[in-house]
């Protein structure tokens, strides 16, 4: 027997599609319902039909990429029109698709489909977190982290006591702020040299509590422990919490590749089982790190280059520990500045959470980050996720005390609400989106997308996306299109997941926002990606003249 929930279904259904006939066919139908069953059959149809499907407007039953309502311009539905065909591409056909186009100027809703499904979004959650740092932390916002001394300064130059480097959540240290990473600390070094301290009698104890101990975002893959893209979170973080790994091939055919850890440290060693095979063999290098370890595996083989022409492998590789990591590459740093140092490295854990009092120490160095407005461009435009997770967690710190993704993604919803962007129905697990356990709806990114726009933060936001035309995640897509310089948004992708969410400026300057979240596709990231490039096309050449 079916159920009565679907009768109910069918009712509506059958009533939708009564309300948009023609005259003609309703006049039809009433006559066939006159000679198949009668006059109160009929009645009960028109009673439904007057009562139930008249009162129902274009605008409430219309889905938002039809192109039959009629309260719509031309060039609207034109529009939609060539959108449907865009997203109906053969390559999208096993995908799940979620579409919300919205015209910022005209407050008008252009395009949408599945608009109110949650799908995962990927790196598009890196917009929401950016978003709340610029409103809670303000454009202007810098990371100081200070070096502090608690012992003294013998005449001799023996300093006796210990070194503490209290770290406070910065992420520039790093490539991506600056040429060298390293030369930081070096001024610190250089700067002990010149306060007359020859040695050190103590140890070099780094303040990670800023920061609670997880160093992992909530659903994170242990598979992609290794790869930078999902290093550990410290408020003491250094050159992205990653080593690099060269590996070039030996002198000869048969023996072991050479390595090289860049920066140079102890801290990781390399268990090397690179083979060098013949120069017209396949390179085929892969290298793996246990969650809790600092030993790098590297596998396969590399093809003899007699000519040292050819480009090395350079392996990412996180690192476990990072506050440790960065202490240890402060004593080396120390070290070749002739400053011997007899004590060891510690984190705060390791030192047993000892409370510390910074009124009473010395402070002697420090390093002050770019302002905010520069790092939420490295995060948006290069999709940098250890930014992001220490954006989350100082959003946390700084509007609750505790700097923990959890605060920071309370703080986050918040801020949502006071823009009044719904949020229903979402959840938020991490600042970056590596997490699979996010999930947002595209109308969602697309409120989000205007209130930004409307908001004082509307220039430094978006400056922070990426563009077609600049060094970023969207660089040489969409060439020589109008949209090459009209688009300006944030990529995302996992396996299986595409999106692209922003801001298009169209052929008569109309500012328009867009997200389009691909889910659970088996094809690959360049057909899906196509069809995003051909759909910012089509907005960047829409008209209404």
């Amino acid at each position: 027997m079916t159920k009565p929930h679907l009768w109910g279904k069918r009712l509506k259904s059958f009533l939708r599609s009564i309300h948009y006939m023609p005259i003609e066919h309703r006049i039809s139908l009433s006559c066939l319902f006159r000679k198949s069953h009668g006059a109160k059959l009929l009645m009960l149809w028109l009673f439904c039909w007057c009562v139930v499907a008249q009162p129902l407007t274009a605008q409430e039953v219309q889905p938002g990429w039809s192109t039959n309502d009629t309260t719509l311009s031309k060039a609207v539905r034109t529009l939609r029109a060539d959108l449907n065909d865009i997203i109906a591409d053969s390559a999208s056909n096993s995908a799940s698709v979620s579409v919300y186009v919205y015209s910022i100027k005209n407050k008008e809703l252009l395009y949408s489909r599945n608009e109110m499904k949650a799908f995962v979004p990927a790196s598009n959650v890196k917009l929401f977190t950016t978003a709340a740092a610029l409103e809670y932390l303000g454009q202007d916002f810098t990371y100081t982290t200070t070096v502090f001394l608690d012992g003294i300064i013998k005449a001799n130059g023996e300093y006796i006591g210990n070194l503490i480097i209290r770290g406070a959540g910065d992420p520039s240290m790093s490539s991506y702020f600056m040429p060298e990473p390293m030369s930081v600390l070096q001024r610190w070094a250089a700067t002990f040299d010149s306060l007359g301290i020859k040695s050190i009698r103590g140890n070099i104890i780094g303040d990670n509590s800023y920061f609670d101990d997880a160093p992992l975002g909530a659903g994170w893959s242990w598979d992609d422990v290794p790869y930078s893209f999902s290093a550990e979170i410290s408020a003491l973080s250094f050159n992205d919490n990653k080593v690099d790994v060269v590996v070039r091939p030996g002198t000869s055919v048969g023996i072991p590749a050479e390595t090289a850890i860049l920066p140079t440290t102890t801290y990781i060693s390399v268990a090397n089982k690179v083979i060098t095979v013949a120069a017209d063999s396949t390179r085929s290098v892969d290298y793996w790190r246990d969650m809790t370890s600092n030993v790098v595996e590297l596998t396969g083989t590399m093809p003899l280059d007699s000519t040292h022409k050819k480009e090395p492998r350079i392996a990412a590789v996180t690192v476990h520990n990072p506050a440790q990591f960065m202490l240890t590459l402060f004593k080396q740093t120390l070290k070749e500045r002739g400053i011997t140092v007899n004590g060891e490295v510690f984190d705060l854990r390791q030192w047993g959470n000892k409370k510390i009092s910074y009124t009473e120490l010395r402070p002697v160095c420090e390093q002050t980050s770019p302002p905010l407005a520069e790092i939420i461009r490295v995060v948006n435009m290069t999709s940098h996720n250890l930014c992001a997770e220490m954006l989350l967690r100082t959003i946390g710190k700084e509007t609750s005390g505790k700097g923990s993704a959890d605060k920071g993604m309370q703080a986050v919803r918040e801020f949502c609400k006071q823009r009044e962007i719904s949020v229903d129905g979402s959840s938020f697990v991490d600042g970056s989106g590596l997490s699979r356990f996010n999930i947002v709806t595209a109308k969602q990114l697309g409120s989000l997308l205007t209130a930004m726009y409307n908001s004082k933060h509307r220039a430094v936001f978006m400056k922070s996306l990426a563009s077609p035309t600049e060094r970023s995640t969207l660089f040489g897509r969409m060439k020589n299109s109008l949209a090459e310089r009209a688009v300006r948004a944030k990529t995302g992708s996992l396996n299986g997941v595409s999106a692209l969410s922003g801001y298009v400026t169209s052929r008569d300057q109309e500012p328009i926002a867009f997200a389009l979240v691909f889910n659970n596709f088996t094809v690959p990231q360049s057909d899906i990606r196509s069809i995003q490039d051909f759909f910012c096309m089509r907005l960047a050449s829409f008209s209404r003249k």
